[in-house]
């Protein structure tokens, strides 16, 4: 495992990083690295379609026709409530 040193960090930064970390229970170094790791997974998924990105969540996850089923049939009544993303 390698270091890295990172030079010209302005304190304000250095104070968000550091509260970061206190509130996530992580040392300076590991809340750095976690933040890094976020950074980078949002650039390579920024190119991603939706359907891209859950697939790489589920991975090979599938469903079984009787839910399949069950979908569609949910998805055909007239009755149903709108969805609620709140």
């Amino acid at each position: 495992m390698g270091d890295l040193l990172l030079r010209g960090i302005d304190d304000a930064l250095k104070i968000e990083l550091q509260e970061s970390a206190r509130r996530n229970g992580r040392s300076l170094s590991d809340e750095a690295i976690a933040q890094i790791r976020s950074a980078l997974e949002k650039e390579r998924r920024r190119g991603q379609t939706a359907g891209q990105r859950l697939r790489s969540i589920l991975g090979e996850a599938t469903f079984e026709d009787e839910e399949l089923r069950a979908i569609e049939a949910f998805r055909k009544q007239s009755d149903r409530a709108p969805p609620d993303f709140t």
